[in-house]
């Protein structure tokens, strides 16, 4: 009954057939309409907030894509879109609010807006997930690639007049600062030793597939060892 939220309609949506969809994708559809009941039993200790799923749903939909030299529409997320943020930020833990899912993987074919996905996760986490000095890594085999994702942060926030006030873009550095939490968005190439306090609040890691090792995994995975909630 009453309205469903846009995570848990597009779950439908793969699992009755009106969203074309992989076996993986409706396994994780099937999950998370499983999770749901079972999370109204003491058999889950994670529960669904819908308003917390809505709200990087919402944010995302604040902001402008930018193609071209003049053009900029509204970013309109779509389903699939909707199923991975909602889901990374509405399932949390009953008794510490914490998020549920620390580690996620996500593969997308060619032009399906992974890049713009990375961006709101980055810009979300750096100054309006209420967190006080995130530390956002974007990392890739090449820094080249992952100054990808910082350009499309960047690109969002210059076609924002109220977000250009709350980040100060640092193109030399390959950072972002986030004047709202004091948190740092930053691009990495292979050099991470001369960080100091290196605690990812997020790490993306980018072209997952053309790593020759799991080196970066690893580094951010070991620097968010003592932090209640990262990704």
């Amino acid at each position: 009954g009453g309205d469903v939220d846009r995570v848990t309609q597009y779950a439908v949506n793969v699992l009755e057939g009106k969203e074309v969809a992989g076996d993986t994708v409706k396994l994780a559809c099937e999950r998370h309409l499983n999770d749901i009941k079972r999370s109204k039993t003491d058999d889950l200790e994670y529960y669904f907030d819908i308003d917390r799923a809505n709200r990087i749903i919402d944010f995302a939909e604040t902001l402008y894509i930018v193609e071209g030299m003049e053009d900029k529409e509204p970013l309109q997320l779509v389903g699939f879109q909707d199923f991975i943020l909602g889901s990374l930020w509405g399932w949390v833990h009953k008794d510490t609010q914490y998020r549920r899912f620390r580690v996620s993987y996500v593969q997308l074919g060619r032009q399906q807006g992974k890049s713009i996905l990375n961006g709101i996760l980055g810009l979300y986490s750096g100054n309006f997930d209420g967190y006080e000095y995130p530390q956002i890594y974007l990392t890739a085999t090449k820094q080249d690639q992952a100054r990808i994702v910082l350009n499309e942060m960047i690109k969002m926030i210059n076609a924002d007049n109220d977000l250009a006030e709350m980040f100060n873009i640092k193109e030399y550095k390959s950072e972002i600062e986030c004047l709202v939490t004091n948190g740092i968005i930053r691009a990495l190439g292979r050099d991470t030793k001369s960080i100091d306090g290196f605690r990812p609040y997020l790490g993306v890691i980018d072209e997952y597939h053309a790593h020759k090792d799991n080196q970066m995994y690893k580094l951010l995975e070991g620097g968010t060892g003592n932090l209640p909630q990262s990704l």
